[in-house]
């Protein structure tokens, strides 16, 4: 521990020392200064000054907190758990496995598969999706349809954030919809139908069958 918190030391001095190398051959230099060893000292003493300020400073922004030793903290550690938050991504892709109908008004559409689902934070059995951190989300769905035409909504901790609608086709027919919206940590957030007695596609991943999804990926936390 003591050699990773030299070597950090050392690393971010010689980025600094560019910048100050002027002032120190000035300082070995001072004619105030009788001989070369109170030279040395003198500067040995300035270096270890601005190495303790350093490391304070290092500490408060690694941790947050303020007088944080760097003798304490465990420097590679530290850095390998500051990668993966930064890094860890959020997503889900999913899809309904099987048709529907007679869905009504205000009712969640459930989509039962999944494509993928990294931190497992939509909810196959509820058609759920619960952020897990507080950002800016996008959210994508297609709804496919054989029946009269209605409208799908985004639904944000309850309340509706967008909407989608799907127009009478005669045939099958399907809508998309694709929203960039703020989202608060463990808000929940589906599609559902705005209608009443609708009918949803869905089937197996299968050529030939008609899907419909609902996807969404954390862009950026806040």
């Amino acid at each position: 521990m003591a050699c990773n918190k030299a070597l950090l030391l050392v690393s971010l001095y010689c980025l600094y020392l560019p910048v100050t190398s002027t002032k120190l051959t000035t300082l070995l230099r001072d004619k105030n200064l009788t001989s070369l060893k109170e030279r040395l000292t003198n500067l040995e003493q300035t270096i270890e000054r601005r190495l303790n300020v350093t490391e304070v400073l290092l500490g408060q922004l690694l941790t947050g907190r303020n007088g944080a030793n760097l003798e304490t903290l465990n420097v590679l550690s530290l850095r390998s758990q500051i990668l993966r938050t930064a890094f860890s991504p959020v997503l889900f892709s999913a899809y309904k496995s099987s048709s529907e109908s007679g869905i009504s008004t205000n009712v969640k559409i459930r989509f039962e598969g999944t494509y993928i689902n990294i931190g497992n934070h939509y909810h196959t059995e509820h058609g759920i999706f619960i952020a897990p951190v507080t950002g800016v989300y996008m959210f994508h769905w297609t709804i496919i349809t054989g029946g009269t035409g209605y409208t799908t909504q985004l639904m944000v901790a309850g309340s509706s954030r967008a909407s989608s609608y799907v127009p009478f086709p005669g045939g099958a027919d399907s809508s998309s919809a694709m929203v960039i919206i703020s989202v608060n940590k463990e808000d929940h957030v589906w599609i559902q139908i705005y209608g009443s007695s609708k009918h949803v596609y869905g089937g197996s991943t299968s050529y030939g069958n008609n899907q419909s999804t609902f996807s969404g990926i954390l862009l950026q936390k806040t």
